[in-house]
């Protein structure tokens, strides 16, 4: 419950009503993007601020690393993410104050490498957002007034305090929605098991019967007539009919596991070995980059096979016109290691150069049945998804720098 201070004891202050109607909206919102335009209009009136990048961590994905909100703003697209163990990150998770750029020369010194990005659009100052004494986001300023007054400062420490609350609490709300979407999958699965379960029997019995049929008929017929083809054109149907109801199986009911030990970039060079032909009659340039001394993976080998021919198929395919497919393995910083347990883990990033896929459609790629292919059959990285889930491991989608699709594979290792 809010104190307030009755008028006869004091004027009311006009930035005072400000942070007060700021405060008031925050909880109604839950969109960070919103919440960034809702910010940068209440700093516009308190301390002329003519640019607002705001960055907030990002938990969902396996790297931890604070992304900007508003990528389309002025100057937005040249600023890079900041890694949740970089200097600027570490200085403001200790110093919880604000930085201003012309008042702490030695503290830009140390940090001018990551802060050149932001000193090149003006940025004159920033401050943390902090909530349940945890560094959620930065937010960096170019101002026109300077220097701030003492009112100034305290006004932008209780709109940063402000800030931290409500940027939580979209964040915390974001994930909420990330775990029903993952409730909602698991349902799909375990609807799909019994679905497969029920028609994988009734499927391959009479497909058997017609493949063996039409095998018999097809001996009559010479090579090169309309007859013959016609009758391989229904056995390779009758075929991709079977893999589409093996692949139904494979997805709600997987096979029992035998994981070993393995060296993910020797597997990554012999799944490569398999597409190399295809990959030079598209013109396509494979690309690898391990780091060094990296760890074996406890793994199925089919199942690890299973999911890096699925994603490196994939990439391949988006190239109709060639270009570069990179695939990358890397240990992550000790900053990524499982919060809970302290697990390392692997990222493996398959880059491809292709058209990509829309913004509002890579969260739906791991959904049975979902595809942007002619002709697929949405199954591929639903069967991917279900296999990293099996190993407490993460895959998601994002757009690749050039464009293109970027898959990111998370593994424990064990």
């Amino acid at each position: 419950m809010r104190l307030r201070i009755p008028h006869f004891f004091r004027k009311p202050v006009e930035s005072d009503n400000l942070l007060t109607e700021f405060e008031d909206t925050l909880m109604l919102i839950v969109d960070p993007e919103q919440l960034t335009n809702n910010l940068l209009s209440k700093l516009k009136e308190l301390i002329s601020v003519e640019k607002a990048f705001v960055y907030l961590v990002n938990q969902s994905e396996s790297s931890r690393t604070f992304s900007l909100v508003d990528k389309v703003s002025e100057g937005a697209s040249q600023l890079p993410d900041l890694a949740i163990n970089s200097r600027i990150a570490k200085w403001f998770r200790i110093n919880r104050q604000t930085l201003f750029f012309e008042g702490d020369k030695d503290v830009i010194n140390y940090l001018s490498s990551e802060l050149q990005p932001f000193l090149d659009l003006s940025v004159n100052l920033a401050f943390p957002l902090i909530s349940m004494d945890r560094l959620i986001g930065i937010v960096f300023l170019h101002i026109s007034q300077e220097p701030l007054n003492k009112i100034q400062i305290a006004n932008l420490q209780v709109l940063g305090k402000q800030a931290g609350l409500a940027f939580e609490n979209a964040l915390l709300f974001k994930e909420r929605l990330r775990r029903n979407e993952r409730m909602f999958r698991a349902e799909q699965l375990a609807t799909m098991g019994q679905f497969a379960a029920g028609i994988a029997h009734e499927l391959r019995n009479p497909l058997t019967a017609i493949r063996s049929t039409v095998q018999y008929l097809a001996s009559d017929f010479a090579e090169g007539t309309d007859q013959k083809k016609l009758a391989n054109d229904i056995l390779g149907e009758v075929d991709r009919l079977n893999n589409i109801v093996g692949n139904l199986v494979s997805l709600a009911q997987p096979a029992e596991s035998n994981p070993e030990e393995i060296d993910i970039p020797q597997e990554i060079d012999r799944c490569l070995n398999f597409i190399e032909a295809k990959a030079k009659s598209q013109n396509v340039k494979l690309q690898t980059d391990f780091g060094n001394n990296l760890p074996k993976l406890t793994f199925d080998p089919a199942e690890l096979r299973q999911l890096l021919l699925n994603v490196v198929m994939n990439g391949l395919q988006a190239m109709s016109k060639g270009g570069t497919l990179s695939i990358k393995a890397r240990l992550l910083a000790e900053e990524g290691r499982d919060s809970t347990s302290g697990i390392e883990r692997m990222l493996i990033q398959v880059e491809d150069e292709g058209a990509g896929i829309p913004s509002n459609l890579r969260g739906k790629v791991f959904e049975p049945f979902f595809t942007t292919k002619p002709g697929g059959t949405g199954l591929g990285l639903a069967i991917c998804n279900s296999i990293v889930k099996r190993y407490n491991g993460e895959i998601w989608v994002e757009k690749a720098k050039k464009g293109g699709t970027e898959v990111k594979i998370a593994l424990p290792v064990r």
